[in-house]
C-alpha cells in the first residue's frame, strides 16, 4: 500500500521512533513521553527516568545499546537540544498522547482505511477491537524478547521498574519451573568459576 494519503502523516518516522523506544526501553508510555535529551547519558549509555515520572516513584536508569537502533534515534533527536523530548513532536516539543497516530497505524497496517464519519471523530472502534493490539503490548513484547534472549529476570525487573520479581514473573507469564531453569544457568556459571578458582589457587 502506498503511504501517500493524507492520513499517513500520522504514521511516519515519529511513530517508528516511538515503537523502537517502547520495544528497546520497556518503559511505561508516560515515562517514555517525558524522556528529554538531557536524560541521555552517552558515557554510561543509559537513559535516566526521573522519579516524578514513574509509577513507583523511584529513580532508575535504563541502558541502551550504543550501536543499536535506539542509539541512532537518540543521536538524531539529540540535535534538537537538551530540553527536547526524544519521543515528542518533530521539533522536540512534549506530546501528551498520540492515540490518533497509533490507531491510524494499526488500521493501515491491517489493510483498513482511517476514514472518520466526521472531522474529529474517532476511527472505527470495531476494527480496532478486532486487531486487539494496545500500546502497552509493546512494553510486554520488549520484555519477553529480553527473556528469550537469556537476560536474567532480575535485570528485566529493574528495566520494567517492578517492585518485586514476582510481579515481573506474572507480567511475563513465567512459571516457577521456567524461572528455576533460567537461574540454573547463572548457578552453573558460579560453580564453574569457583572450581576454576580452586584449581588456580
Amino acid at each position: 500500500m502506498a503511504m501517500n494519503r493524507w492520513e499517513h502523516r500520522w504514521v511516519g518516522p515519529l511513530m517508528h521512533d516511538r515503537i523502537i523506544g517502547a520495544l528497546e526501553l520497556c518503559c511505561r508510555l508516560g515515562e517514555m513521553l517525558l524522556i528529554q535529551n538531557k536524560r541521555v547519558d552517552w558515557e554510561t549509555h543509559t537513559i535516566g527516568i526521573p522519579g516524578h515520572t514513574t509509577k513507583d516513584k523511584e529513580n532508575r536508569r535504563i541502558p541502551f545499546d550504543p550501536s543499536g537502533r535506539l542509539a541512532a534515534i537518540l543521536q538524531r533527536r539529540g540535535k534538537l537540544g537538551p530540553n527536547a523530548f526524544v519521543f515528542g513532536t518533530e521539533n522536540g516539543e512534549y506530546v501528551r498522547s498520540f492515540r490518533t497516530a497509533w490507531e491510524s497505524l494499526l488500521l493501515i497496517a491491517n489493510g483498513h482505511d482511517t476514514k472518520r464519519t466526521k472531522p474529529g471523530a474517532r476511527v472505527d472502534r470495531d476494527k480496532l477491537r478486532q486487531i486487539d493490539l494496545h500500546w502497552h503490548d509493546l512494553r510486554h513484547e520488549g520484555a519477553c524478547r529480553l527473556l528469550s534472549d537469556g537476560v536474567d529476570i532480575r535485570i528485566i525487573q529493574l528495566m520494567l521498574g517492578h517492585a518485586s520479581i514476582q510481579q515481573t514473573q506474572r507480567y511475563l507469564n513465567v512459571t516457577d519451573e521456567e524461572l528455576r531453569k533460567g537461574l540454573e544457568v547463572s548457578w552453573k556459571r558460579r560453580t564453574l568459576k569457583a572450581v576454576a578458582g580452586g584449581l588456580n589457587g
